[in-house]
């Protein structure tokens, strides 16, 4: 549900201070024009409403490509709103007042498990799977030459309802202590985090990309890496059954726009990062470690399915929702196929 609760996991707390009151605000921003032109013929743009989770990468894409003209050229003008978490993204689609937005893993599963009846959401592509090359378990000093000590400790920063219970769990199976026994700490931003480490009210916690740094500036050590432990993050974009229906078209036009515009600002990076600060206010070299963590795929392939069944296993067995069920039924790759047929590798 809560993914600013992420997937992220991957923005700078840095930045998080600047854009809160973004977030508070809602912001909305949209592509200037109503036309495009398409050789000599001008052609009206179509609009599409996107729900941003703030500092995530689709975020920086989405403003950077329509800097850039690229939504412009496949005739789209986009209109986005800025959201805290994901459960705020999903809320704005099924009440109508966004068309697709993002959701990480552990949120999808989630909130489709808790309104199985009712819900009309499908995942229509994967944005990034990543097994982070940056980051991992950060602990308080005293703990990193011997992790098994962290049993019964401080307590572990998490937010409840999102998927850090999920890598928490991941990192004490790791270590060999019994994650029913340990002491959760929740929070509810980065800079609590950050404050709670400071004060020597909590542990460990997970912590990649930009946040990682911040956790260190405390004196917190980085005692095992996302790959040692197993983690990886997906996130992927979300609509409605009847959206992506009535729009599909639309919705593979924007696919092939942000996979360009990802294209761009990975082939741009320093010249994006000064865009990026100067419209978000995320330091540049933390807007340079936070995209070089992703591993971007748009799309859809078998491996982005097997991690969402994996999620939603866990997830379950958990009590997170109480009906066992079949992701895959509300995964819908039509424009996916439509826009990047060679990027659509599910079964």
């Amino acid at each position: 549900m809560t993914f600013k609760k992420l997937l992220g996991i991957i923005v700078s707390a840095a930045f998080i201070t600047v854009s809160a009151s973004a977030c508070a605000n809602a912001s909305a921003t949209a592509q200037t024009g109503s036309t495009a032109a398409s050789g000599e013929t001008a052609k009206e743009l179509r609009t599409i409403r996107v729900g941003h989770m703030t500092g995530l990468p689709n975020q920086y894409a989405d403003y950077i490509g329509t800097q850039q003209g690229i939504y412009e050229k496949y005739g789209i003008k986009l209109e986005t709103s800025e959201y805290a978490a994901g459960i705020n993204t999903v809320d704005a689609i099924a009440t109508g007042t966004a068309d697709i937005g993002l959701l990480a893993d552990f949120a999808a599963v989630n909130r489709i498990g808790n309104t199985l009846d009712a819900t009309n959401l499908v995942i229509f592509t994967e944005l990034a799977l990543s097994e982070f090359n940056i980051g991992g378990l950060y602990v308080a000093p005293k703990y990193a030459d011997d992790l098994k000590t962290l049993d019964g400790s401080e307590g572990w920063i998490t937010q409840i309802g999102t998927v850090w219970e999920y890598y928490n769990w991941q990192s004490q199976t790791y270590i060999g202590i019994d994650p029913d026994k340990q002491k959760i700490v929740q929070t509810d931003s980065k800079q609590t985090s950050l404050a709670l480490a400071a004060q020597g009210n909590a542990s460990a916690i997970i912590a990649h990309g930009a946040d990682g740094r911040r956790f260190e500036e405390q004196g917190w050590v980085l005692a095992a890496t996302s790959k040692d432990i197993g983690i990886k993050t997906g996130t992927f974009l979300v609509t409605t059954r009847e959206f992506l229906e009535q729009n599909n078209d639309l919705v593979a036009d924007y696919l092939k726009a942000l996979n360009e515009s990802i294209d761009y600002v990975t082939a741009n990076v320093e010249t994006s990062a000064e865009s990026a600060e100067a419209k978000f206010g995320i330091a540049k070299d933390d807007f340079i470690v936070t995209w070089q963590s992703f591993n971007f795929g748009l799309g859809f392939s078998e491996e982005g399915a097997k991690h969402l069944e994996n999620v939603g296993a866990w997830a379950f067995e958990h009590g997170k929702f109480p009906k066992e069920y079949d992701i895959r039924r509300f995964i819908d790759t039509s424009a996916a196929v439509k826009a990047l047929p060679d990027k659509v590798s599910l079964k």
